[in-house]
């Protein structure tokens, strides 16, 4: 029935946007092509309820809901043969990762950030509620709070949620470094939606040892706790390493995440970024293809319809390009400047120094570092 829905409201969306009945099924049908490319023949079979909402993905605008109106909206004129775009409309982001702070109490061994960590913030409160007048204005309608450790500034972090939350889907990327009951409760009433929690590794020495510090497991499970409280969303992020993927330890990892109430999984791949730069960090190709069956498992298989969804974006980006470089998200540090992704470095243009729409221009004429080099892996 949700299903359903939400198919419904696509289609309401699409005859207001082309108002011409052929012309909304074509382009449903074409953007119904993009899904089986990036998904398959899997259904979507899970749901997260927070609220009057339904989430199936901790990276895109619950339903039903303006804002994800506004993403299904920028959907079909990215997807649109040329002449579509007739409408006289740009497909927007779909999200915006931004770093708020240089701060960070953890030493991470993947640290993609480690050129900027510091010990102060080089913009303050009313610089960041500026750029962040410059993401609503562009329409951006999912956004996710990160660093640093964006719990290093909690008090404007509050207050960058409650302002951005009439208008966005606000999410927490962190440690859980001090995210106590207290805090989850201010930032759930400032408007969060969820909370990407990063878990490296069901073994709390192993966690414990690639974040470098030996209470940042503890962290963990007290800052799910306490987001489940609250009624925030919790997803925990795991840095898929080589030495961690193999097919125990995912299972492992996802019993602990479904024993732990966690509603989402998202695996994100190491770069050779930050901390981990020019170093061989990059997934052997039957590493990339065990993620992948294991993503399509979890989120398929009725054996495991009560754990977690899974989001593997490897697995996507091998079929469909990176999502990053402007396309559907970009990444804003903490001094402003915007890159491609938080892992394909290169300042593109500082939001209080230029136009965004020029900025993100370069962005796509530069494009993804990475992805474009990465051999395709194909998973039947």
């Amino acid at each position: 029935m949700i299903r359903k829905r939400i198919q419904f409201f696509i289609i309401n969306e699409a005859f207001k946007l082309f108002r011409n009945p052929f012309l909304a099924f074509s382009e449903m049908k074409r953007l119904r092509d993009l899904r089986n490319k990036a998904h398959g023949s899997i259904i979507i079979s899970k749901y997260v309820k927070s609220g009057n909402q339904f989430y199936w993905n901790a990276d895109y605008c619950g339903f039903p809901s303006k804002n994800l109106k506004s993403l299904i909206h920028s959907e079909f004129l990215r997807n649109g043969k040329n002449g579509i775009n007739g409408i006289g409309e740009e497909p927007r982001l779909q999200t915006l990762i931004w770093g708020i702070t240089n701060r960070c109490p953890l030493s991470c061994l993947h640290c993609y950030e480690w050129d900027n960590i510091n010990h102060s913030d080089k913009l303050n409160l009313e610089e960041l509620k500026k750029i962040l007048n410059i993401f609503k204005s562009n329409g951006i309608r999912h956004i996710q709070f990160s660093g640093g450790e964006p719990l290093a500034r909690f008090n404007d972090l509050v207050e960058l949620v409650k302002d951005a939350a009439p208008t966005m889907d606000c999410w927490l990327l962190t440690s859980g470094f001090g995210l106590t009951n207290e805090k989850a409760s201010a930032l759930k009433k400032a408007g969060l939606t969820g909370a990407n929690i990063s878990l490296d590794h069901w073994d709390a020495q192993l966690h414990n040892r690639f974040r470098n510090n030996e209470k940042s497991y503890g962290m963990v499970m007290n800052a799910v706790q306490n987001c489940l409280d609250a009624g925030i969303i919790v997803s925990l992020s795991l840095c898929a390493t080589r030495e961690f993927v193999t097919e125990k330890n995912l299972m492992k990892y996802a019993v602990l995440a479904k024993n732990i109430g966690a509603h989402f999984i998202r695996i994100l791949e190491p770069r050779s970024a930050g901390k981990f730069a020019l170093q061989k960090v990059f997934l052997e190709k039957q590493q990339v293809k065990l993620l992948s069956v294991f993503s399509i498992r979890m989120n398929a298989d009725p054996q495991f319809k009560d754990f977690p969804i899974v989001a593997f974006f490897g697995y996507h980006q091998r079929k469909m390009g990176c999502f990053g470089a402007g396309n559907r998200y970009i990444y804003a540090d903490p001094n402003g400047d915007v890159h491609a992704c938080p892992f394909c470095r290169g300042k593109m243009g500082n939001l209080l120094e230029e136009p965004f729409g020029q900025i993100i221009k370069k962005v796509k004429g530069v494009g993804c570092h990475e992805f474009q080099n990465q051999s395709s892996v194909t998973v039947n």
